[in-house]
């Protein structure tokens, strides 16, 4: 944490990561980010499905999202 009256400079990490190394990134960058204050990760998250099964899936995430109580943190959009 920095110092009390010390300048401080945010830092984001943008872009995409393939799926098998998303392990990884919780594992080597998020211990990193705890050196600091504040830290936060977004995300977003995309995939492509059949119309027909899409409901389901929709159905699916939000019973995953409301057992990890991240309804108010957490949206679903269709596209």
């Amino acid at each position: 944490m920095p110092a009390p009256g010390t300048s401080t400079k945010t830092i984001r990490l943008i872009g995409t990561i393939p799926l098998e190394l998303w392990n990884r990134l919780g594992t080597k960058i998020i211990p990193k980010l705890r050196a600091g204050s504040e830290p936060s990760v977004g995300f977003n998250f995309s995939v492509k499905v059949n119309s027909e099964v899409a409901g389901a899936l929709i159905s699916d995430l939000r019973q995953i999202i409301d057992d990890l109580g991240l309804t108010q943190t957490v949206n679903i959009e269709e596209e």
